[in-house]
């Protein structure tokens, strides 16, 4: 099976109390990670996300990222039936008609927002 984010393009960085142990959290999702003390770099396909240490909750809260690929019910299926912890993710896939797009969001434990969607065509075809 091919992995849904393989084809994507993104790269963010984002605050975490502990990149480290935020790490550890986008391993569960299946990220390959590398750690630098307290800096932390995650990829997944070609997905990057750059951790670094920040205490300020409202922060993470307030960055968000969005990332289109080819087939977003694959990968919401995926991650569905982790145990996230204190991240959370959305129910299911949702049609946004007003921007042709199928998405759902995933929020870390320190509260980052990544939507992820792919174009309703692609996502119904």
């Amino acid at each position: 099976m091919t992995d849904p984010l393989e084809n994507s393009h993104a790269a963010m960085k984002f605050a975490a109390p502990d990149p480290v142990a935020a790490a550890d959290w986008y391993a569960g999702l299946g990220f390959r990670t590398a750690t630098y003390g307290d800096y932390a770099i995650v990829r997944r396909g070609q997905l990057c996300i750059h951790l670094w240490a920040c205490a300020e909750r409202r922060i993470a809260e307030n960055t968000s990222c969005y990332v289109e690929l080819a087939d977003v019910d694959a990968l919401h299926a995926e991650w569905a039936t982790l145990d996230l912890g204190k991240g959370r993710i959305e129910d299911a896939p949702k049609d946004q008609p007003g921007h042709g797009m199928r998405e759902f969001h995933l929020w870390d434990p320190a509260g980052n927002l990544i939507g992820f969607g792919a174009p309703m065509a692609a996502a119904s075809s």
